[in-house]
């Protein structure tokens, strides 16, 4: 699966094979843990929407959420028996729970108290339902906690250090943003289609319309953006993940009235998008770059959707209102973008991902920086993401392969380990237990070492900026004298 902003050094073409085995690699990417949790959290968000349309559909009185508690029942249970064996492997409090599932188990609970607290809000309160509902405390708390349940995969993902998204970090994203859209479903324009017609509600109604309609096109953009740049910043994300969020968030949206046209809206919607973000290449240098990508996406939901609506049924709204929504959609993007990406620092907190190109670097000369060592470390062990690193291009590296830069950040990280001044040989250690060795998250390696957690990572920075120091002496050594 390609992504948007990878390095590709000159003569390293992929040949149809290696393509189709990496393809199927990708598939099998994730722990038989990830795979079980994606599949109990898809069934929590289909749940929570069927719950949605019977309300508006069924007359029978059935018992309320019932099938979005049996899903979250399955998912605490799932998650504990997990927490059970680990307690039984390892009798720690920090090796229980699944790693990076931290607020997933949060998540739970949230949704726990939120179910709590309904018997007692029914009580006081009575039923309710329609956009009350929505409102409503105890289903606030649901909502939010099944967004904290469904990005466990992704965590997952990122916490094992993998810089592009494997399918169940990628099918997690898609849950994420289809539970944000199941809070937006209150005025959402694949819903409530406010705009569309040849002749609008009579005066004054009108005005309510148009409102309605806007704000409706604004809170998808608010959703869309904001869910698609806080998974940017966390990872990559494969050619037609966009797409998919995109269009498996508008399906679980048109089901509510039956309004499937606008699957393929969201489906058009995604693909524009996928071009937009390949398009931008975001990378720490380029903040620009991702601002116009965030404002793109905002344009292209809302013109998309009002294009469909010209071309099939028509619209009653003016020009000025056409054309202004999407504006003003643009404009939401853009502002979102500031609020995942509050500045510069923010973004270059993120290079691991897009490391920037330094002016004097070449890809048969790149230079050695701390985000590009960054990078290589994280991804040492993924044979496919550490080939695109530009350091493969070094003349100390043997031949431009991810087994021999591999082999050369190995072999400077054991020169770390056995130097004479303590300092490095703690931080070399640090750097092979938790790089090379992989035996375990920070708190098993801080053990080991026998630091406190601010001394830990204050050694495993310094060890990496030791270990620029190092790649670049052999650089110096392997590169011929002018």
């Amino acid at each position: 699966m390609a992504t948007a902003g990878a390095v590709r050094e000159p003569g390293s073409a992929v040949g149809p094979v290696d393509r189709l085995g990496a393809w199927v690699r990708w598939w099998f990417a994730g722990t038989p843990f990830d795979w079980g949790f994606v599949a109990l959290s898809a069934v929590l968000i289909a749940a929570g929407y069927y719950d949605a349309w019977s309300i508006r559909h069924l007359s029978a009185d059935t018992w309320e959420h019932a099938l979005p508690q049996a899903a979250w029942a399955a998912i605490t249970l799932y998650l504990g028996v997990w927490t059970f064996v680990n307690w039984r492997r390892g009798r720690t409090l920090e090796s229980v729970v699944p790693e990076s599932y931290g607020l997933a188990l949060v998540g739970c609970l949230v949704f726990l108290t939120g179910m709590v607290i309904n018997l007692w809000w029914t009580t006081a309160f009575g039923m309710d339902s329609g956009v009350p509902a929505i409102f409503r405390p105890p289903n606030l708390l649901q909502i939010g906690g099944a967004a904290l349940i469904v990005i466990g995969p992704l965590r997952a993902s990122v916490g094992r250090g993998e810089l592009m998204a494997g399918p169940t970090a990628v099918l997690s994203a898609v849950l994420l943003l289809a539970a944000v859209t199941f809070f937006t479903q209150f005025d959402h324009p694949y819903i409530d289609d406010w705009a569309k017609g040849l002749t609008g509600p009579p005066f004054p109604n009108n005005f309510m319309a148009e409102e309605l309609g806007v704000l409706s096109l604004m809170m998808q953009t608010l959703a869309v953006t904001g869910v698609l740049l806080w998974t940017l910043r966390q990872t990559r994300l494969p050619v037609g993940s966009i797409t998919l969020m995109l269009t498996i968030s508008g399906l679980a949206a048109a089901t509510q009235l039956g309004k499937y046209q606008y699957v393929i809206v969201a489906f058009a919607a995604g693909l524009a998008s996928e071009v937009a973000l390949i398009l931008a290449s975001p990378r720490a240098d380029r903040d620009f770059r991702m601002r116009l990508f965030a404002v793109t996406v905002g344009a292209l939901l809302s013109g998309f959707y009002l294009i469909d609506l010209a071309l099939g049924p028509g619209t009653w709204w003016p020009p000025d209102m056409i054309y202004g929504s999407v504006v003003a959609c643009a404009l939401v993007g853009g502002l979102m973008s500031y609020v995942i990406f509050p500045g510069s620092d923010a973004l270059r907190a993120a290079s691991v991902l897009w490391p920037a190109q330094n002016p004097d670097s070449s890809p048969t000369a790149p230079d050695v920086t701390v985000e590009r060592v960054e990078h290589a470390l994280k991804v040492l062990q993924s044979t496919r993401d550490l080939a695109e690193s530009p350091l493969i291009g070094l003349h100390s590296v043997p031949s431009p392969t991810a087994a021999s830069l591999r082999l050369t950040i190995e072999g400077a990280i054991e020169h770390l380990r056995g130097s004479s001044f303590q300092l490095d040989a703690q931080a070399g250690e640090i750097l092979y237990l938790y790089y090379v060795r992989r035996i375990g998250g920070h708190y098993p390696v801080t053990l080991r070492v026998g630091l406190s957690r601010a001394a830990y990572f204050n050694r495993r920075s310094y060890g990496v900026r030791r270990l620029v120091d190092r790649l670049r002496e052999l650089e110096e050594t392997a590169t011929p004298s002018p």
